[in-house]
């Protein structure tokens, strides 16, 4: 039985009340962030509890200042679990248990079963008594890295607040989801969780839910969640983290790897959330939409367009265009009739390409639609809070209806409309946005309609929708709670929690306020739609891509950042966003090439294209009004589109292999500077750089009229891409780059699997491998080629390949089950001196490529089914 190491003084420090004034960057709001100093606060009643996975505690109300913002909870248990060596679970609850939970589901998160402690934890848990705190401290360097005591403990029906103290000049990475720098700013910030339909502001809430960060101190990392769906305001101030929620309860885990790597935390971290899906190899490929594409011959000039200007192009996609009045699961009958889109993918699918379209969660209510017609017979609709009336929203198609995910009969329904749907054209996979769930009104539009067209939006309709929405009441039956104005007003940047969206008080299956779950809405759409799509192609990898996620949401579905804008800071903080998915466990993610909102220009689409390309998920994508913005647009943007996807497409193998490590181990395949290499303080703040795995590091223009980037390399050698020549990190070194380059270097002691790019996946596919070997100054270098069909959940065999270079000899080692038909025909030595390369007694020649610097050897016919060796002279 693991013990709790020690218990604390019960002496409380003495509150210092901070003032918070956000950035610049957000100018205008106005936040209190000041912590509850005057809370009673709790303190042990009766003695701590030993259970099978650790500890025990009941907790009782102090006496002093209670009902801040709510009703406080008198009772409250503590329930302290072990669950690894490096995870430590600390769930603070109502003793009733009456206070809203994440579902332990798909819909929610999917807790590990835990029936015993673990051993040889990383970490200690100590407590305070009276009043209740608590600390995690690391073991191996005796770090504190979560510290309550001296700050109050707040626990109300609708009010939570809970301080950790943390270095002043903390390095605090995640928050999620939020438009602005990777590394958050500690001095006066403020993070809202409550999803919305909004243009990706700067610090503001948008479409993503993840209470949860990584920090490092003096190269060692550590994170924490909290796990809880509820809208929340976390300040990061000057020397504490505070958190303020809305509902349901403090569940925090703790990630304490050894040895303590910023990697090691997101591999920590998605062990409990779940890893990212595994993607089909098509879906690495190259994609192209815009919401303005008004018929289906506009779509087919497009992919022609691609092919005559020899720039890949793996999926084509239709934004809303393509529907029948904007409703699901239809066609225009004129614009994009049937019989000629399902032609077109017959087309696509004859060249091995794709075809992905736009689904919102709006159903419309007119009576003549059957997929509304059979959601209303099935009951599987939101309700108001009379929990029978179906709540009635406004979207594209006019008044519309949504599904209730937690409704078990969902998924039969969205299954049924899915599966019908893609069989309809043959369709590849589904987007699916609007999720948040976005309305047009506030709250309610009233109830079912009909066929009525909503009016226009208008001042006087809004204050409409206003009294109609306090007309409903503020909360439901059975539920004294303030749903709808809740004491503490959380910083939402659409002010009323129920503007353009559903309002606090529609109830969803067993009677749960929206309120309580908001935050889950997308999340459970993409879970439903995932499982739908299995149902239509069972085995087969599901492509979902959603707008709102929540924790976990990466096992679904991939994200990409929402309406971003066409202007240079958008294409600076693209990267940023890109990490930030990667940190939570998203790594099929991207953000709209180009920009989603307002007219590009050839430079900055020259740029985003280059950037762009290596995206883990690469579309380019605008909206309606604007120029079109296809990369054959303008010469210089299609010459920088083919420069990017040439090399994306040669490293495609080890892109591949990467995401399978996403999928397992959790790592991301994009990576902050700072993650990989955390011990260089450099990279701190760096977010322009970044690490594609830990063998590529991509440095790219982002500033209007800039020809060059003063690009910071880690120690090592680092080599150029394009032309083999050699840094000696640490160092910073002015890259230039003309307007069709992306500077790009490969880590010393790397090996990289390779194709020949073609204008498909796979094409490029079905060319031999190759092999990069970027020797580091001992002459040795490592790396990893994953091998299996492509595209099926469940493989029969895979293959994992493991190279090593040293004393002048390649050996591949590892699992070989696939049964591979391509061979290994060619391999790429830099940084060493050679003339020979001999596999089996036969010996090839080495010819110094003078446009990489790289010596190569080729015309080998080397199996990948089993191990060998090549030796190097």
């Amino acid at each position: 039985m693991v013990k709790v190491t020690s218990i604390l003084v019960a002496v409380l420090l003495s509150y210092t009340v901070v003032q918070a004034k956000l950035p610049a960057s957000a100018p205008g709001i106005v936040v209190n962030d000041n912590v509850s100093s005057d809370a009673a606060g709790y303190q042990v009643s009766g003695n701590a509890q030993h259970t099978n996975t650790g500890l025990h505690l009941s907790l009782k109300s102090n006496t002093g200042k209670k009902d801040l913002y709510g009703k406080t909870i008198e009772d409250l248990s503590v329930d302290v679990s072990f669950e690894t060596s490096e995870r430590l679970h600390v769930r603070i609850a109502d003793k009733a248990g009456k206070q809203y939970l994440v579902p332990d589901s798909p819909l929610g998160v999917e807790r590990p079963k835990i029936s015993h402690s673990a051993g040889d934890l990383n970490y200690d848990f100590q407590y305070t008594e009276k009043p209740f705190a608590f600390k995690v401290i690391r073991k191996s360097d005796n770090e504190t890295i979560f510290d309550t005591t001296g700050q109050p403990l707040v626990f109300e029906d609708q009010y939570l607040e809970l301080t950790t103290k943390v270095p002043n000049d903390a390095n605090l990475y995640g928050f999620g989801e939020l438009t602005g720098a990777y590394r958050r700013n500690n001095n006066a910030n403020v993070t809202t969780f409550w999803a919305r339909d909004v243009a990706d502001p700067f610090y503001e809430n948008q479409y993503g839910s993840h209470p949860a960060y990584t920090e490092i101190r003096n190269g060692k990392a550590h994170g924490s969640l909290l796990l809880n769906a509820h809208g929340m305001d976390i300040f990061t101030v000057t020397g504490r983290i505070t958190y303020k929620v809305i509902g349901g309860i403090l569940d925090f885990y703790f990630f304490v790897p050894e040895p303590a790597k910023p990697n090691a935390v997101v591999a920590a971290y998605t062990d409990l959330v779940g890893k990212s899906i595994m993607p089909s190899l098509w879906m690495l490929g190259w994609n192209q939409c815009r919401w303005g594409y008004q018929n289906i011959s506009m779509v087919e000039n497009v992919v022609e367009e691609y092919k005559s200007h020899n720039l890949p192009l793996e999926t084509m996609w239709t934004d809303i265009d393509y529907m029948d009045s904007y409703k699901d699961f239809t066609f225009d009958p004129v614009r994009f009739p049937v019989s000629k889109v399902k032609d077109f993918t017959t087309k696509l699918h004859a060249n091995n390409q794709r075809y992905v379209v736009i689904v919102d969660p709006a159903i419309s209510t007119n009576s003549s639609y059957e997929p509304y017609s059979r959601g209303h017979e099935m009951d599987v609709f939101m309700k108001l809070n009379d929990y029978k009336t179906e709540y009635n929203g406004q979207v594209w198609p006019g008044y519309t209806a949504f599904p209730d995910w937690f409704n078990p009969k969902t998924q039969d329904y969205w299954s049924y409309e899915i599966s019908n749907f893609m069989k309809s054209v043959d369709l590849d996979g589904i987007w699916i946005d609007m999720n948040e769930p976005s309305s047009f009104c506030l709250g309610s539009c009233g109830s079912n309609k009909g066929n009525q067209v909503p009016p226009d939006s208008s001042d006087a309709e809004h204050a409409k929708e206003q009294a109609a929405l306090n007309a409903l009441g503020t909360g439901v039956p059975g539920d004294s709670r303030n749903l709808l104005y809740p004491q503490y007003t959380i910083n939402n940047g659409a002010g009323n929690l129920s503007e353009k969206t559903a309002p606090t008080t529609a109830t969803h299956y067993g009677k749960i306020p929206h309120y309580d779950v908001h935050n889950l809405y997308g999340h459970g759409e993409s879970y439903t739609t995932n499982t739908a799509i299995q149902s239509y192609r069972p085995g087969e990898r599901a492509f979902v891509l959603t707008r709102s996620q929540f924790v976990g949401t990466g096992k679904y579905a991939g994200h990409w950042t929402g309406d971003n804008s066409a202007t240079w800071d958008y294409l600076k903080v693209s990267i940023s966003a890109v990490l930030q998915m990667q940190q939570f466990g998203i790594a099929l993610s991207g953000s709209d090439i180009c920009g989603f909102l307002g007219n590009t220009t050839m430079e900055l689409c020259a740029r985003w294209q280059s950037l762009g390309s290596f995206y883990p998920l690469a579309r380019n994508h605008n909206s309606e009004g604007n120029i079109p913005q296809e990369p054959y647009v303008w010469p210089e943007v299609a010459e920088s589109t083919r420069n990017a996807l040439s090399i994306r497409y040669t490293i495609m193998p080890y892109m591949y292999s990467l995401f399978q490590e996403a999928n397992t181990i959790g790592t991301g395949v994009w990576r902050p500077l700072i993650f990989e290499y955390p011990e260089d303080n450099r990279f701190l703040a760096e977010d322009v750089q970044f690490m594609l795995g830990d063998s590529i590091l991509i440095s790219p223009v982002v500033y209007q009229g800039a020809d060059s980037i003063d690009a910071k390399f880690p120690a090592g050698i680092w080599y150029d891409w394009k032309d083999g020549t050699a840094i000696s990190g640490p160092t910073t070194q002015t890259l230039h780059a003309n307007l069709t380059e992306i500077p790009i270097h490969i880590r010393g002691g790397s090996i990289i699997p390779l194709k020949s790019p073609k204008l498909t996946v796979s094409d490029t596919y079905n060319t031999p491998y190759g092999l990069l070997v970027a020797l580091d100054k001992n002459g040795t270098a490592n790396g990893r080629l994953y091998i299996d069909d492509g595209h099926s959940i469940k493989q029969d065999s895979t293959s994992s390949i493991n190279f090593n270079f040293s004393q002048d000899t390649l050996a591949a080692k590892g699992q070989f089950d696939y049964q591979e038909t391509t061979k290994l025909e060619k391999i790429s030595v830099l940084g060493g001196s050679f003339t020979t390369a001999v596999v089996k007694g036969k010996k090839y020649q080495l010819q110094k490529d003078d446009k990489t610097g790289a010596s190569v050897a080729q015309g080998f016919q080397i199996d990948l089914t089993s191990s060998f060796t090549v030796q190097f002279n």
